[in-house]
């Protein structure tokens, strides 16, 4: 494909304005963030803009926002043209927990199973696993008959993006079951059909619904808790991400790599923590972060 679809709405991006890019879910936090980050850097102008899902990654590419703030990350196909215009691979950190939104498996109340590990998830929801794929709960040594039954959020939903890179290794969806257009809709179809099973936002569990743990290797159960989402345990944690360019050398601007370490900072993980949609990372996970940041000096 030639370098000129690409590149036909590059701009230089104004070097006196750092814009942080955001979707619908990220802007008021990554609003306060930027109001409370500007008092301490008043030599420099730091702007965020709320922008569509879909538009966040574009805007970084193509110059017009210097950062971008987002639940989901970059797939394989948005990281192509990326690579092909800023000339090194996506870099991002994780700056919060997304603790309501992160994905929880659902089955009936009346339903026996009574955890399911990610191997077995990833042969529900998806074909063509190394080890075969399952079709019905007597593969999952369940007590409840007949054939399992996904429910599953759109392809491009957040979720399942981070699902489908992170767990189920790009797999195709498998045959059976169905989509619907959100968690309402799937826990309410949910509530009506003892044989299906869904994955949706976490803490919906009601009278007629409930969450499955998650088991690892060894057996160990874990729910998903705030606690185990901070201590790393519970494999479906999803994450706030801050994209950061870097340039052909590896390096990020220090007006990026500052606003990012406030973002790490006491302060900044005292902002996310009053948002009723995300969450401040653990002393441990902050650490880890800042540590991929300084590498990028």
């Amino acid at each position: 494909m030639s370098s000129t679809i690409y590149t036909a709405h590059l701009k230089v991006p104004d070097p006196l304005v750092y814009k942080l890019g955001a979707c619908e879910n990220s802007s008021d936090v990554a609003s306060q963030l930027i109001e409370a980050f500007s008092t301490h850097q008043p030599e420099r102008e730091y702007l965020a803009m709320a922008q569509g899902q879909a538009s966040v990654f574009a805007y970084m590419m193509t110059g017009q926002s210097a950062m971008a703030l987002l639940e989901r990350e970059m797939t394989r196909f948005e990281s192509v043209p990326y690579r092909k215009l800023l000339g090194t691979p996506p870099f991002a950190i994780r700056v919060a927990i997304c603790a309501p939104v992160s994905a929880c498996v659902y089955v009936q109340r009346a339903n026996p199973l009574p955890h399911i590990t990610l191997q077995q998830l990833s042969k529900v929801f998806t074909r063509g696993n190394p080890a075969g794929d399952y079709s019905s709960w007597a593969q999952l040594n369940a007590a409840n008959a007949g054939s399992i039954y996904p429910l599953r959020l759109p392809g491009i939903a957040p979720l399942n993006v981070f699902m489908s890179q992170h767990h189920f290794n790009q797999r195709q969806p498998g045959w059976s079951g169905e989509y619907v257009s959100t968690t309402d809709e799937l826990l309410e179809k949910l509530a009506s059909m003892p044989t299906a099973i869904g994955i949706a936002e976490a803490g919906r569990e009601n009278s007629h619904v409930r969450a499955l743990p998650i088991s690892d290797e060894e057996g160990r159960l874990y729910d998903a808790s705030l606690h185990n989402m901070r201590s790393g345990d519970y494999p479906l944690t999803r994450y706030l991400h801050l994209y950061l360019p870097k340039d052909r050398h590896g390096i990020i601007s220090q007006p990026l790599i500052d606003f990012a370490s406030f973002v790490l900072s006491a302060a900044g993980q005292q902002i996310i923590n009053t948002q009723s949609r995300y969450a401040s990372l653990s002393d441990d996970m902050v650490s880890h972060q800042s540590n991929l940041l300084a590498n990028c000096l």
